[in-house]
């Protein structure tokens, strides 16, 4: 009977302790080591402040972090605006608790290159050519490109072919090798590569990347309590730069924040 007990115990103890375990989820922007490294930080600090293990999961690709979320297999993720838009359609249950403030501003732009010898001057040249998008999930390497590419009057179909190269760094990498003829790249990589891409294009502010919550899998007082530890995060804390060095804090968001986006998805 006492070894019966222990076991139930066990077992019960064992349950606790997974349900009690955080899965903090992230989009894969670069490789996945990159991405552990920039994120790993952050996932311990949350762990200290609530008490808790936390796990850091890094998609393979953006959709298994989204899906995640949505499900509830994953409670907290940082994934790009497109992907808080698309999992709150899915499941309302779902809403960013914060957005990234870089460089002073809650916003972000997309980024149509070429490589910096290139005879094309605009998005609208681009009929017949190849062009590199990152991650169909992604914002600033996909929707928003794409969204650029048709008010320029170039549908995908006007293209000779579009590749889907799986991440901001793969569309830098196509450009400059050849492979491709332009690409949708974010804001920071393209001003990291000033000297060897051309601007066709610079889209709008984009609202700044959210981490969101899935409250009904992480309940609604948790999740205001991990909203109140990122925000408090001190500005420039090592837990933020580690991310990014041009990011400066987490501000508190909404589902509104993200409508242009919307917007943009529902066009398309």
């Amino acid at each position: 009977m006492k070894r019966i007990l222990l076991a139930l115990l066990l077992m019960f103890i064992t349950t606790v302790s997974a349900k009690a375990d955080m899965v903090f989820g992230v989009v894969p922007l670069e490789d996945k080591e990159v991405m552990t490294q920039r994120f790993e930080a952050l996932a311990q600090y949350l762990g200290s402040q609530l008490g808790e293990e936390v796990t850091l999961q890094i998609g393979n690709d953006y959709n298994e972090i989204e899906s995640g979320l949505s499900n509830g297999t994953i409670q907290v993720a940082y994934v790009g605006p497109s992907g808080a838009v698309k999992v709150n359609q899915e499941n309302p249950a779902v809403i960013p608790l914060v957005k990234v403030v870089k460089s002073g501003s809650p916003f972000y732009k997309s980024y149509v290159i070429a490589k910096k010898d290139s005879s094309l001057t605009s998005p609208a040249d681009l009929k017949g050519k190849i062009f590199a998008f990152g991650d169909k999930g992604s914002t600033s390497s996909y929707l928003v490109p794409k969204y650029i590419l048709e008010t320029n009057g170039v549908t995908l179909g006007d293209l000779k072919e579009y590749k889907l190269t799986g991440s901001h760094s793969n569309v830098l990498k196509a450009v400059l090798d050849g492979s491709a003829d332009a690409g949708g790249l974010k804001e920071s990589l393209a001003l990291k590569n000033e000297d060897k891409v051309k601007f066709l294009e610079i889209s709008k502010p984009i609202p700044n990347f959210p981490i969101c919550a899935n409250l009904k899998a992480l309940g609604k007082e948790k999740a205001k309590k991990v909203q109140a530890i990122l925000v408090g995060l001190p500005e420039k804390s090592k837990e933020v730069t580690a991310i990014s060095k041009k990011y400066d804090k987490f501000s508190k968001a909404s589902i509104a924040d993200y409508q242009i986006i919307a917007a943009i998805m529902k066009k398309q």
